[in-house]
């Protein structure tokens, strides 16, 4: 059973005891499962009493907002109207109920703590309708504290949309939900996220990506293995978004390009980075399109400070 497997290994407990921000996958299950039963059973171990789970919202691909993100994102459009389009997709959004529903239940979901702020929006567009990126870890996180017969934590979702303004290339926004997350900052408070690094091949890259690339999976992985080290050291040791935003977005097509400066931003100056595991998956069969297709499926941990760990293979 993979929680077993997750059982075994104690590595995840030193970053979570250092205030360290896990991120995991949100890929298909076969992929992802390990990954996040690892940093379930490590907030588990932790004993924490409230775990802010920072999820992405799709901007880009779910039907509520895939217009609006066009029209934001369109240089041709006019300012007024990108300005509106922006506006409305900008911010961290809460689920429309206090309640989320799963194969073992229905999980409570708390926004009591949140302090009040502009910045943290309610679903009044539905644009969490088809978001899923916290549904899978969720649902483990119900079931092993089921088997341990424990009480959830208090869960308090917020998922991240635009943070970056098209218009003037500003990320004030990640720096206002950040000072949010921060204020419910204790001992027994853990943050986490999600985020799948990479989306690469059939269906997401241009041709001008994926010309003069590699196709074997071992030299991909080496390829932006190496890119994700550049661009995690602009975002969190530099704290340069701005230069970040376009790799992230059009080269590594990574679904946390809104959320990684939130996160940088929740762990301040000289904060570090450790790859846990990277690997990529398969998703050609999955969306019925021809090789290459692959979503990478990692785990990190975003450190207030460098812890220095290797990374685990997994």
């Amino acid at each position: 059973m993979v929680f077993s497997r997750a059982e075994e290994a104690t590595f995840l407990d030193h970053f979570i005891n250092n205030g360290a921000i896990l991120s995991f996958p949100h890929t298909a299950l076969h992929y992802a499962a390990l990954a996040q039963s690892r940093v379930v059973v490590a907030l588990y171990r932790a004993g924490v009493k409230r775990i802010v789970a920072l999820g992405v919202l799709h901007v880009w691909g779910h039907t509520a907002s895939s217009s609006l993100y066009r029209q934001a994102m369109n240089e041709e459009e006019s300012p007024s109207l990108r300005r509106d389009a922006f506006s409305a997709l900008a911010g961290a959004f809460v689920p429309p109920h206090p309640f989320l529903q799963t194969p073992f239940g229905v999980i409570p979901l708390v926004f009591s703590p949140l302090p009040k702020s502009d910045i943290i929006r309610q679903n009044k567009q539905q644009l969490l309708e088809e978001e899923f990126s916290l549904d899978t870890f969720l649902s483990l996180l119900d079931y092993y504290y089921l088997l341990h017969n424990q009480s959830l934590p208090e869960i308090v979702p917020l998922y991240i949309g635009m943070t970056r303004n098209p218009l003037t290339d500003s990320f004030e926004i990640a720096s206002q939900i950040a000072r949010v997350i921060q204020k419910l900052a204790s001992p027994e408070t853990a943050v986490v996220a999600t985020g799948d690094v990479v989306h690469y091949g059939t269906g997401y890259s241009p041709k001008e990506v994926m010309s003069g690339m590699p196709t074997a999976k071992e030299e991909l992985e080496k390829v932006f293995r190496e890119k994700i080290d550049v661009i995690l050291n602009l975002v969190l040791k530099h704290k340069d978004y701005v230069q970040a935003f376009s790799e992230l977005d059009q080269f590594l097509n990574n679904d946390q390009r809104y959320l990684l400066p939130v996160i940088s931003e929740c762990v301040g100056n000289n904060s570090g980075y450790d790859i846990i595991s990277f690997q990529l998956s398969d998703y050609a069969a999955i969306n019925k399109v021809y090789t290459p297709c692959f979503v990478a499926s990692s785990l990190i941990a975003y450190n207030p400070q460098p812890i220095g760990s290797k990374e685990q293979g997994i």
